[in-house]
């Protein structure tokens, strides 16, 4: 069998182009399902500090004799489903501004990256809530 006659053999045989296909394709799907799984674990993680510090900012306005511990455990009561050892920091901050009172609890929040194979620092969330105390 000749050289020619076995190139042009080999181009016209099929078989095995749907595994060289799927070879491409599949990181390109696991980089989508990735990124989609990440998505969804940091919007759930900001979804649940937002709820945990409205929560915590309504405590001290309702409790104004409330002390900063009691107001942190409140907001660490309130974070569900978020491990509590990726809390950075939760501050209570009481205050006048212009004549009028008002408490702001601050939270700091870090989630560890899904990725596999690659070191990526933790992304760190924020959020703050501000309440106006009725005089």
């Amino acid at each position: 069998m000749s050289l020619a006659r076995f190139l042009s053999r080999l181009r016209r045989d099929q078989r095995g182009a749907s595994v060289i296909e799927f070879a491409f394709a599949l990181p390109v799907a696991a980089a989508l399902m990735i990124g989609i799984l990440q998505f969804a674990i940091v919007l759930q993680a900001t979804g649940a500090i937002r709820h945990a510090v409205g929560e915590g900012v309504r405590y001290a306005n309702i409790h104004d004799d409330a002390s900063e511990t009691e107001v942190v455990a409140k907001v660490r009561e309130q974070l569900a489903g978020l491990d509590q050892e990726g809390i950075v920091s939760i501050t209570l901050e009481r205050g006048n501004d212009d004549g009028a009172q008002f408490d702001r609890v601050n939270i700091q929040y870090q989630v560890e990256p899904v990725v596999p194979f690659m070191d990526i620092d933790p992304i760190v969330l924020s959020d703050s809530a501000l309440s106006y105390v009725q005089s």
